[in-house]
């Protein structure tokens, strides 16, 4: 069963196919809520050669996919299917998760036995099956225009599989407004007009189109906006209203529809001072559409980089194996035609997807459009005409792309890179987080070999959802990263020579305002010094920063904590998990567990950074909490609000740690209990008393060890965001 694939047809018309092996509709084909609960049912009409004994039937879904796993054991739990053929074989089904050819991967795959079936008769499938108590099967939380139910057959079974026309499609539509976006360039001049755009989201992240609320401003500080705006149906859910803002310095824009119950602030907004000169560009660099393994096709891809997530920059990277020479003609169209200088800029790319043994994977960025790809192989493409311009392993691309305007940053997703293979010409930068998780230690390893390199971010969104990549309920267990690009123009020029020079840093999709000077050099900056340099640093958060860190290599030299003056809080305690299981693919780490409380109970208790819906608390009482979680390198926790923290005694229980831990006993310095893996660790804090500020602004004198240091900055907000800095590169000698 690893090898299912299709078989070749010949020339046999739909039709005839159809007559020959069969058919399938699917009830009901109306457009579907993301997320939402329901039934369907498939209906496979068996063709004039018959299905035998032995024979198998499959239904496949897309890999990006996160509709509920199919079930057949429980009728009464979420997601169970059913059979029934009229016929006199009998039926079994299993989902297997890799069953089908990528990117058709997820699969329902149906054993017929005992008999064989004949013309005209059928095998139902209903999804989502109600009639045991199940609340039927949750549909994918993430629009997409077509999807696509791929039904394939092998009725002489002989496990060679072929694909029947006409699939059954549906629409995947958004749900109503949960909640609001509000979002801001992170640099204006004072006076100088700017757009300030306001989203709507469902729950699960989609932009709600049918959004017909009104919204209120809380506008101090700007001009040219009205109190209140209405969306109507023609906004889908996003609207651009002009404004400016009256002085320097930091700026939020609030914004509420109070009939919905939801408010947002604004990411900040910095009216140019001394340290803020330059212009911050927001990009997602690092995402799929359906011409490989994404969602909605590359065009939809752009529009939404453009229109929804807001973006100024975005990067398209399909896996090169399934590229073909009419995808690649598309992208590069896309890159042209959607890059307006000052608006949009679309970089020309894609992912090298070679395996780790030969280098791992890499997204290649051009500086202009009219350029040739270079697959590691040509894996899933029908026409093997252009094989010959294949580099592997990563050595044979990095001599290509050599002295060329092509830039190669290292990727962990499902293949990762292999960081000691490295070209300092080539490799300007590694990718430290995406909604694949969190992936710090591609920097300190990276930094641990000698390699001079930035960081970036981005999603590596596979749902069609650039600069708005939510996690689903799916294997991608963390919201999509943002990179901060600093560069005064917004060109496909200027952002690329930043990227090649390290002017960049990374985020967990939070608008962070960043700048880190040494010695009054930018971030990514190589520079000789005999003496002691002088770091600035300057951050302003989307929300309160807990910490600013400055790390020469992989140790922290420096730690600014605003509130380190301040008493500790006489009943809260925030308790956080983080890390993942191993490097590779199946990287997630489960903690879904509990904690409890002897000798104090507790007031109340908040998710903290959870990433979406999926996961959460599930129980609160006056001694427990529970929760469901995963963490892939990210992190999530609970605050607790107790009646008193100095009594308090905490039991930690889930798969990876348990522990006993006494509140009172803590200082500053949090317990934290190593749980293995790759940074797999519980570190319970007793936060100080106070509100964390939104901006710190500090200087720091270090005198470096002899050779190069490598001085960064990680941030880290009281919502659990992050912002990391590209080193600046010392050498003393």
């Amino acid at each position: 069963m690893s090898e299912l694939t299709p078989t070749p047809q010949g020339p046999m018309t739909d039709k005839e196919m159809k007559r020959a092996f069969g058919w399938a509709e699917l009830e009901p084909a109306e457009p579907v809520v993301a997320g939402s609960y329901g039934t369907w049912r498939l209906i496979y009409h068996v063709g004039e050669y018959g299905m035998d004994d032995g024979g198998t039937l499959m239904v496949c879904w897309r890999f990006a996919t996160d509709w509920g796993k199919p079930q057949f054991d429980d009728p009464s739990a979420p997601n169970f299917c059913s059979l029934e053929t009229d016929g006199a074989a009998s039926l079994r089904a299993r989902f297997d998760a890799k069953g089908g050819v990528r990117p058709w991967r997820k699969s329902t795959i149906i054993d017929v036995y005992d008999d064989g079936l004949r013309e005209g008769e059928v095998i139902a499938i209903t999804f989502g099956d109600t009639s045991g108590g199940s609340p039927g099967i949750r549909a994918q939380t993430f629009c997409e225009y077509t999807f696509e139910w791929r039904v394939l057959a092998n009725p002489f079974a002989t496990g060679e599989f072929i694909l029947l026309p006409d699939a059954p499609e549906i629409e995947i539509v958004p749900g109503p407004a949960e909640r609001l976006v509000c979002i801001l360039p992170s640099r204006a001049n004072a006076g100088e007009q700017f757009e300030a755009i306001v989203k709507a989201e469902d729950i699960w992240g989609n932009p709600a189109r049918d959004y017909e609320g009104t919204v209120r401003f809380d506008a101090e500080g700007f001009e040219g906006l009205s109190e209140r705006y209405t969306f109507s149906t023609d906004d889908a859910g996003v609207v651009r209203l002009p404004a400016s803002v009256i002085d320097q310095g930091e700026h939020w824009l609030k914004v509420r529809d109070e009939a919905l119950g939801a408010e947002a602030t604004s990411n900040p907004l910095v009216a140019a001072e001394e340290m803020l000169t330059q212009r911050i560009w927001w990009a997602d660099l690092h995402g799929q559409s359906e011409e490989t393994v994404g969602t909605n096709t590359a065009e939809d891809y752009h529009r939404f980089a453009r229109e929804y997530g807001c973006l100024d920059v975005v990067g398209h990277q399909g896996n090169d194996f399934q590229v073909t020479p009419e995808n690649w003609e598309e992208f590069q169209r896309l890159a042209r035609e959607y890059t307006e200088p000052g608006r949009f800029v679309a970089l020309l790319g894609y992912e090298w997807s070679g395996n780790t043994a030969g280098g791992g994977d890499h997204n290649v960025y051009f500086r202009g459009t009219d350029e040739q790809i270079h697959r590691s192989c040509h894996a899933l493409i029908p026409d093997k005409a252009t094989v010959d311009t294949d580099r592997y392993p990563i050595e044979s691309l990095f001599e290509e792309l050599r002295g060329r305007d092509a830039i190669a940053i290292p990727h962990v997703g499902g293949r990762r890179a292999d960081l000691s293979r490295h070209d300092p010409q080539v490799v300007p930068a590694v990718e430290i987080y995406s909604a694949w998780g969190q992936f710090e230690w591609q920097l300190t390893e990276s930094l641990a070999m000698g390699h001079r390199v930035g960081v970036v971010a981005g999603s590596d969104g596979h749902k069609g959802r650039p600069g708005a990549s939510y996690p689903g309920a799916s294997q991608f267990g963390a919201y999509g990263g943002l990179t901060g690009i600093i560069s005064e123009e917004l060109t496909r020029e200027a952002i690329f020579d930043a990227l090649r020079a390290r002017r960049c840093y990374a985020t967990t999709g939070q608008r962070i305002v960043l700048r880190v000077q040494c010695n009054n050099h930018p971030m990514g900056s190589e520079l000789t010094a005999n003496e002691p340099v002088l770091l600035t640093v300057c951050c302003v958060g989307t929300t309160g920063i807990r910490t600013v860190e400055v790390l020469r290599g992989d140790e922290v030299v420096h730690t600014h904590d605003p509130l380190a003056d301040a008493p500790l809080s006489d009943d809260r305690v925030r308790v956080i998990w983080s890390g993942a299981r191993i490097r590779g693919r199946d990287r997630a780490t489960h903690w879904d567990g509990r904690l409890l409380v002897a000798d104090a109970t507790i007031e109340r208790a908040e998710a903290w950074a959870f990433d979406g819906p999926q996961e959460g608390l599930t129980h609160v009482s006056e001694r427990a909490v529970e929760w469901e979680s995963i963490t892939t390198g990210d992190e999530d926790g609970v605050d607790l609000w107790l009646s008193s923290a100095e009594e308090a005694q905490i039991r930690f229980q889930s798969a990876p740690a348990s522990f006993d831990c006494k509140v009172g006993e803590l200082g500053r310095e949090p317990f934290v209990l190593d749980a293995g893996g790759v940074g797999q660790q519980v570190a319970v804090h007793r936060l100080p008393e106070g509100t964390p500020p939104r901006r710190i602004s500090f200087t720091w004198s270090d005198d470096p060890p002899p050779g190069t240091s490598a001085y960064w900055v990680r941030v880290t907000q009281d919502d659990g965001g992050h912002a990391w800095s590209s080193p600046i590169f010392v050498d003393r000698r």
